[in-house]
């Protein structure tokens, strides 16, 4: 089992170089990622929504989406969703629009839905003035066999003639897809789910966060591309191969996780963005879809909008 020591990782920190001196201002999202004030982004879906069935997306309340984003927006001013449905995305943009959220990266959750596509190209040219604006085309769809990479360049090339040119693609896998090709040479940046609760489940939460931290930079590294980590973290509840999760080990995750700043630079001078929170609520549908207990108790937040501990280290770090 691979193993070594808090200090070795943080000091590979410091090997990773400062954040850049000048924001990245190829794209809007970059400029947001890369500058001042420092950006705070928070993996979203409502904690009312079990999107499993398509009406929920009609019953959820325009009320409770705003709840959930207020409560949200003392640590967090971005937001990176997971797909489009046409009663209920437009909505969650015109909330945080209201908000003051600064950025926003659309999900495609189904490369093969014309509805999907045609709506987040609707969504990017209403809303282009009002955020930094990036897109994410499907989320582990390749690891978990729900479409092939020629799916999502097929949807590619139906989104560039239309897309707004100011909004930044990427797709998203877990780290080991990064290993191939299509998942490192697609879109202006990278966005891997990195999570060492299922890579490295025996090390402890601050050697847990050096560890992501150090995978993202490598990637950067080899690939010479921006890396936004859009999945790390560890949940505050649930069990597996027998590790049991706390509130205390979420905490601490978080803290490491964000003590050595949100932007870091990888050899070669590219950059890598640290500063998504994995996730906004406790989503218990997902552990009943996953027959994984930990799957409900990722969130910063429980179903009821009240904070976890782990939610005061990125308030902490949003100087609130």
């Amino acid at each position: 089992m691979y193993r070594c020591s808090l200090t070795t990782l943080l000091a590979l920190f410091a090997t990773a170089g400062s954040a850049p001196a000048q924001p990245d201002r190829q794209f809007p999202l970059f400029v947001y990622l890369t500058g001042e004030p420092a950006a705070a982004v928070i993996a979203y879906v409502p904690s009312e929504l079990d999107p499993r069935q398509d009406v929920n997306n009609r019953r959820l309340a325009t009320s409770s989406i705003k709840a959930d984003l207020a409560a949200l927006r003392p640590a967090f001013d971005g937001l990176v969703l997971y797909g489009y449905h046409e009663a209920a995305t437009p909505r969650i943009l015109a909330v945080a629009k209201e908000l003051k959220f600064r950025a926003v990266i659309l999900g495609i959750w189904d490369p093969k839905s014309a509805a999907e596509l045609d709506g987040v190209v609707a969504l990017a040219k209403l809303h282009e003035s009002d955020f930094a604006l990036g897109l994410i085309v499907g989320n582990e769809g390749v690891t978990f066999k729900r479409y092939e990479p020629a799916d999502v360049t097929i949807a590619l090339a139906r989104l560039k003639p239309a897309l707004p040119k100011s909004v930044a693609v990427a797709t998203s896998e877990p780290l080991f897809q990064y290993k191939e090709a299509f998942a490192c040479e697609f879109g202006d940046f990278l966005a891997p789910n990195i999570h060492p609760v299922f890579d490295k489940k025996d090390l402890p939460p601050a050697e847990a966060a050096a560890w992501a931290r150090e995978e993202a930079r490598k990637l950067a590294t080899r690939t010479r591309k921006p890396v936004l980590v859009k999945e790390t973290g560890m949940p505050h509840a649930g069990s597996r191969e027998g590790v049991r999760y706390t509130p205390e080990m979420q905490k601490q995750f978080w803290e490491a996780y964000l003590k050595p700043g949100r932007v870091a630079k990888a050899d070669g001078g590219v950059w890598v963005f640290h500063g998504v929170g994995f996730e906004a609520f406790d989503l218990p549908w997902k552990a009943a879809e996953s027959k994984l207990e930990i799957e409900a108790s990722w969130g910063l937040l429980d179903p009821k909008r009240r904070p976890h501990p782990a939610f005061a280290a990125w308030k902490e770090a949003a100087g609130k």
